[in-house]
């Protein structure tokens, strides 16, 4: 009898023990790796950490990601079209559990390794594409656009705007869809003309093409063209010519000419990312779409020499209409 009450004894503390120890691996909340470690996140960019445009918000997602979750992060700026590839399947082959591909220009890439790595999350921003393991994080490009192409369109003294971008890629191509809708809806005379860096880093090509279409009249312009934009701001601020930013630290470049910062804080696209993986919330039916009304886009540093206080007005009601739903494109 004794024998069979220490057994029982025994049996509770065991059972005790084990209750115990599953009630601290769950403590912690969210997702660990397999091997128990911290979650891995890897985040690749096609421009530069310090571009002060579409790189850098990105990073700074990743950085806040890491505070916040205490997940391994690392990333790979500038990474070149021909290794798009190889770069996602390096990380994938290290043992990454999330790997984000910064920008539209990662599709294919993410596409095609995405299959060979069924166990780890793919997320890839300004997409739509979705798979069992692959995640498009989509961003309404084109009211970034519009409220540029509007402030301008209201502005322009000779009815001819600029755009320059760093290339026909699909975000750029959105953009520039949404600003020519915007400079029409505020000055229905204006012409656009539209040029394209070529790069996505190289500020003196920005620069370059910046001249090249001042030359053709243009008395406006938009940058859209992320590290080589930052020649853009560089080209109006020598020739005295009003252009629309897309970051505060951009306003710093050309105080005098920037007439508003038509910002875009993409480190939310890699947050909203980051927490749904850790959430257990990855997956084919994520949907995560951001604009103005999701606080991805916001217009601050109006130029009070460059607009009027009527003119002012009439970019802050486009805002309040592209939150509520009333612009489509």
């Amino acid at each position: 009898m004794r024998k069979i009450k220490c057994l029982f004894t025994l049996l509770v503390v065991l059972v005790l023990i084990v209750i115990g120890v599953i009630g601290c691996s769950n403590t912690s909340g969210g997702k660990d790796d397999s091997s128990g470690g911290k979650v891995k996140v890897a985040l690749l960019l096609p421009g530069n950490i310090n571009d002060a445009g579409w790189s850098q918000p990105a990073y700074n997602g990743l950085m806040d990601a890491e505070k916040e979750f205490d997940i391994e992060s690392a990333y790979t700026e500038s990474v070149p079209l021909a290794e798009q590839e190889s770069t996602i399947r390096d990380y994938a082959s290290r043992g990454y559990n999330l790997i984000i591909c910064h920008g539209n220009d990662f599709e294919d890439a993410i596409a095609t390794v995405a299959p060979e790595f069924p166990d780890v999350g793919f997320a890839v921003t300004n997409s739509d594409v979705h798979d069992d393991n692959l995640i498009g994080i989509g961003v309404q490009n084109e009211e970034q656009g519009y409220i540029a192409g509007y402030a301008l369109g209201l502005i322009t003294n000779v009815n001819k705007v600029g755009y320059v971008a760093s290339n026909e890629g699909y975000a750029m191509k959105r953009t520039e869809n949404g600003f020519v809708k915007g400079v029409k809806d505020g000055n229905q005379n204006a012409d656009i003309v539209v040029a394209y860096t070529g790069s996505f880093d190289d500020a003196a090509k920005g620069k370059e093409t910046a001249l090249a279409i001042f030359d053709k009249g243009v008395d406006c312009v938009f940058q859209y063209a992320q590290g080589s934009g930052i020649g853009v701001i560089e080209a109006a601020s020598e020739k005295k010519i009003p252009i629309v930013v897309t970051s505060e630290s951009q306003v710093k470049i050309a105080p005098e000419q920037a007439v508003i910062s038509d910002m875009s804080d993409m480190k939310f696209n890699i947050l909203d990312t980051i927490t749904a993986y850790v959430d257990d919330k990855f997956g084919p039916d994520l949907k995560i779409i951001d604009n103005y009304k999701t606080g991805l886009y916001k217009v601050s540093s109006y130029n009070e020499n460059l607009l009027t206080l009527e003119q002012k007005s009439k970019i802050e009601e486009k805002v309040v209409e592209l939150k509520e739903g009333k612009i489509t494109f």
